[in-house]
């Protein structure tokens, strides 16, 4: 009788380990799907986002890296939000450098308003100086070619504003920061865009950002 108990309780022994042996290679086998799963995730997002780089002629000039990227002067001048939307406004939104606005990098003084990611991973910023607003754009490093001039910078100051603005969403996020903001003369098509200057010029891509009140994560000396 004693020898069938022991019998019984040894088969059940066995059967418990069997049992906890399966759960922890159920466990296991869950584990590596699920990180599997992740990583497959997260390489389609990266491959998304390289799928949505703008690479038409306009999406060129967005990231210095058109043929005609040579002619823009990099030095920035001094400049006004106002006369920026005092300009001319191009009867055709041009797709080629064949204007002055878009050969040189412009710098203003302006309040960072509110900011947004675009779909084409750049970061569209708002900037108001007085009653007169001009969209400043920052392209997504990923989406910058390495022929583009100025790519460091370009790189530079998304990752400045980001550090101290924080990562953009796709909903507007309010901001308030007050900077000199440079960047290269762009004309935009026609838009419904909130912000945008009255005669669609825009500096984009921003070559330096230097915070001169708020977003205080920003490294002092910059831009």
């Amino acid at each position: 009788m004693r020898r069938s108990s022991a019998r019984n309780c040894r088969s059940r022994r066995d059967i418990s380990a069997t049992r906890i042996a399966a759960s922890i290679g159920g466990l296991v086998a869950v584990s590596t799907l699920m990180a599997a799963a992740v990583g497959a995730q997260a390489g389609a997002s990266a491959a998304t986002s390289a799928d949505r780089c703008d690479t038409s002629a306009l999406g060129r000039l967005k990231t210095l890296s058109d043929p005609q990227r040579q002619l823009v002067a990099l030095r920035p001048r001094q400049t006004t939000v106002r006369a920026i939307n005092d300009r001319s406004m191009p009867r055709r939104t041009p797709a080629r450098r064949n204007r002055a606005f878009q050969r040189h990098v412009w710098r203003v003084k302006a309040v960072i308003l509110r900011d947004r990611l675009k779909g084409d991973g750049d970061v569209q910023m708002i900037l108001v100086a007085g009653h007169s607003y001009v969209h400043a754009e920052l392209p997504a490093p990923t989406c910058i070619p390495r022929i583009a001039r100025a790519r460091v910078a370009m790189v530079a100051s998304r990752r400045r504003f980001e550090q101290g603005c924080g990562v953009a969403t796709r909903e507007w996020k309010e901001q308030g920061a007050v900077a000199y903001v440079s960047g290269v003369g762009f004309w935009d098509r026609p838009n419904q865009d909130p912000g945008h200057a009255k005669n669609y010029a825009e500096l984009h891509p921003v070559t330096s950002i230097k915070f001169l009140a708020g977003c205080d994560a920003e490294p002092r000396g910059g831009g």
